[in-house]
């Protein structure tokens, strides 16, 4: 038996025309909808992780500065205040003829701020002739001035950088 033969033509191997996308009006406002709560839910998380982004270090400085209070238990020391709503610690240690924290309380709080080695060296080895010491770490800026009758007397602050 021989096989049928059939017409086969080039049209029937030839891809279909091209034809565009069929939107309907409904799937077009949907996607123009979309893009938009897109784009302002993008732009502002945009907006507002780069002001959080900027801050970032600032607000866990100033977290810290409240927390080595807490930590150091030393929240009702007189001589040991958080000012500038959690932006500064003021510290005033005891002398010879004054009253003031002990000193061990200002060096944990200092601890707890991360002051560098350095720094601490530098606290410690400061002389009433010496006047007014600074130093700057990571956040933070201090300034400190020691005369042995009235102990030492430093203020740490959220660095303005």
């Amino acid at each position: 038996m021989e096989p049928e033969s059939a017409d086969i033509t080039a049209e029937q191997f030839a891809p279909p025309p091209p034809q565009g996308p069929s939107f309907k009006k409904r799937d077009l406002t949907i996607g123009l909808v979309s893009l938009a709560i897109g784009l302002i839910v993008g732009v502002g998380g945009t907006l507002t992780a780069a002001s959080l982004g900027v801050g970032t270090g600032s607000f866990l400085a100033s977290t810290a500065i409240g927390d080595s209070t807490q930590t150091c238990d030393v929240v009702d020391n007189v001589w040991i205040t958080v000012g500038d709503e959690g932006q500064s610690i003021s510290m005033r240690s005891e002398g010879e003829e004054s009253s003031g924290a002990d000193y061990i309380d200002v060096l944990c709080v200092l601890d707890q701020l991360e002051v560098p080695d350095s720094v601490n060296t530098r606290i410690g080895s400061t002389r009433a002739l010496d006047g007014r010491q600074t130093a700057t770490w990571d956040y933070f800026d201090a300034s400190w001035g020691y005369h042995p009758d009235s102990g030492l007397d430093i203020v740490v602050e959220l660095s303005q950088q």
